[in-house]
């Protein structure tokens, strides 16, 4: 099965794709920082039961790791692939997630609070995102008795999370942008609207693979529907900025533009050892390419799912050992020869 990180919507602007969480706790357990393992436990099998009775309606099949029988590079994988969102985890907890088969939800369970349910969305779809959370969310409630209160809405250990409980982001590729080194006077901008504009990926360079992640700060006070709405409002603006950059860019020096994604494509299609940093320059190039229709139609170059699939943690969760910088350096380019599809030049959009 597919995953949502691996769909065309992915690659189709600079709007990557999109996440939804809301943060719950369950009436009749105190709060993370005060249970005792065994009220994590109950409080886990509570929730396995509730999801899998969820099922049927949510047409999903989900998979349960518990946390203590995985190692620490596995749980890395994990947030790598953005299954679980890093300021929800919580090490040392008796800890667990369910996730389903194609990744677009999962529910972490004891994290920093009981439960986080994540909905995440290929391309500019935060509303289907938000309405599929919904679904989730009123099936859960249906077998847990949520934290509720009339004047603070969701109880939370935190209060970033107090009120609707909800936190939205989209990821977005800005090179163009990036280039012209407004970033730093976009973030205070967007900050001036209660959100966050932030490098997505950790790594030696600034943002590596010009990818970055828009939040929103706070929930309290703001509904659901005005927080999505404000989130695709300033994420679209960017995403225009971006394009019109682009498309001057292109219509300057179209040469100068592609010859740069070409040589991207043959460095990492051909290398037998990458980098974690060199890889993503590349990647974000290949990204620049197919937005932009540099491939030919045919070619499924998914330069985000690389990104994420060639992580150092993903890459030694596949191979089911702590591997070495130097072995992450050929897993690396292992994966990208055998994932990276074979581009014809005959069929190549000329320059």
């Amino acid at each position: 099965m597919r995953k949502w990180y691996e769909m065309e919507a992915c690659n189709q602007g600079p709007i990557i794709g999109g996440q939804v969480y809301l943060v719950r706790n369950i009436m009749g357990y105190p709060f993370e920082a005060k249970m005792k393992e065994e009220e994590q436990k109950a409080l886990m099998a509570a929730v396995c039961y509730a999801v899998r009775e969820s099922e049927e309606v949510l047409q999903k099949k989900f998979v349960f790791i518990n946390f203590s029988e995985v190692r620490d590079y596995e749980q890395q994988a994990l947030i790598g692939k953005l299954a679980i969102p890093p300021q929800m985890f919580e090490k040392g907890h008796e800890a667990g997630i369910l996730i389903s088969e194609d990744e677009s939800i999962s529910v972490l369970v004891n994290g920093k609070e009981h439960l986080c349910i994540q909905v995440s969305c290929p391309g500019n779809h935060i509303q289907e995102a938000m309405a599929l959370a919904g679904q989730m969310d009123d099936c859960l409630n249906q077998y847990l008795k949520y934290a509720f209160s009339k004047k603070y809405g969701y109880l939370t250990s935190s209060p970033l999370y107090m009120g609707t409980g909800m936190s939205a982001s989209y990821l977005l590729h800005l090179p163009y942008l990036e280039k012209k080194s407004v970033m730093h006077q976009i973030e205070k901008q967007i900050s001036q609207y209660g959100f966050t504009l932030r490098p997505h990926f950790d790594g030696q360079t600034e943002a590596p693979g010009s990818v970055y992640r828009m939040r929103n700060r706070k929930t309290l006070g703001l509904s659901e529907s005005e927080i999505t709405s404000a989130l695709e409002h300033l994420a679209g603006q960017l995403a225009e900025q971006e394009e019109a950059l682009a498309r001057q860019c292109f219509n300057e020096d179209r040469l100068s533009q592609v010859d740069p994604m070409y040589r991207a494509y043959g460095l990492i299609k051909y290398a037998r050892k990458l980098g974690y940093d060199e890889t993503m320059a590349c990647l974000s190039l290949l990204h620049a390419g197919d937005l932009y229709q540099i491939w030919p139609e045919q070619a499924e170059i998914c330069p985000f799912a690389v990104m994420l699939n060639t992580a150092d943690a993903v890459l030694s969760a596949s191979a089911e050992k702590n591997i070495s910088s130097s072995e992450r350096g050929r897993a690396r380019a292992d994966y990208i020869r055998r994932n990276l599809p074979m581009l014809d030049a005959s069929e190549a959009v000329s320059s």
